[in-house]
């Protein structure tokens, strides 16, 4: 994935040489490439381009007529969520304020290669870090959400997903790595785990019936007993599921029987 850089410098030689010496940039990772996606001549232009091309890292000037680099990241949200931030400018004196307002690094003019590989090393490091938090984020909001029944489920039409209501689901079973839910219209591949299912589906509409079959109790039509202590249960559409010895009981109250 490539880093999406906007440059902002009001000197047009300044962004010219910074948009070359990233053209020749070496990033640690041979599948990352740097893409300038845009450049800016003043702060206010800046402000606009970060919120409409969603840049990585912004590569900017500190002295700017009207609107100066400091004055652009007053406009910004928190960082964590917005672009990291690499000061640009001629002078050292602007260092510690730069990390005060919570820059990611600091360049001087004029700019290095060596110099801004360290640097695009540096933003490589806090790209890979954003991503790791972003996925424990969703991590932590699926987990979240582990509690919350069901009221539809999700499942593969070919290359679409396709949204199903739980009272057109009839059973689902668990075949060879994968789960299906079968409905009137046919079998469908789902990405939850029979387990996942079993404890976020309604007990009193879906019941676990064999250690890899769920059904749907509005879909049952008859439970028919078996000499070894095992049973069947024949669905309205006349399909036959093999219910467990240990869960015979369980499914026999559940019907109300």
């Amino acid at each position: 994935m490539p880093m999406r850089c906007l440059v902002v410098d009001d000197e047009p030689l300044a962004r010219e040489r910074l948009r070359a010496l990233l053209d020749e940039a070496d990033l640690d990772e041979a599948d990352e490439d740097v893409e300038v996606v845009a450049e800016a001549e003043g702060g206010k232009e800046a402000v606009s381009l970060i919120h409409d091309r969603e840049p990585s890292v912004v590569f900017l000037d500190v002295q700017m007529p009207v609107l100066g680099g400091f004055d652009v990241v007053d406009l910004l949200p928190e960082p964590g969520q917005r672009p990291h931030i690499v000061f640009v400018t001629a002078y050292d004196e602007y260092a510690i304020q730069a990390f005060e307002a919570r820059a990611l690094d600091y360049l001087t003019k004029p700019v290095r290669l060596e110099r801004l590989n360290k640097t695009l090393g540096r933003v490589q490091d806090a790209l890979a870090d954003d991503d790791a938090r972003e996925q424990e984020n969703l991590d932590d909001l699926r987990d979240s959400r582990q509690d919350q029944a069901l009221k539809r489920l999700t499942v593969h039409v070919g290359r679409r997903l396709r949204v199903v209501p739980l009272e057109e689901v009839r059973w689902i079973e668990a075949d060879e790595g994968f789960v299906f839910a079968h409905t009137e219209g046919g079998r469908y591949r789902t990405d939850f785990t029979l387990e996942e299912l079993e404890s976020r589906l309604p007990p009193t509409r879906f019941v676990r019936v064999h250690r890899s079959t769920i059904v749907n109790l509005d879909a049952a039509y008859e439970l028919v007993p078996e000499p070894a202590g095992t049973a069947t249960l024949r669905l309205q559409d006349g399909t036959e599921v093999k219910v467990a010895r240990r869960r015979t009981g369980d499914v026999r109250s559940a019907i109300g029987g």
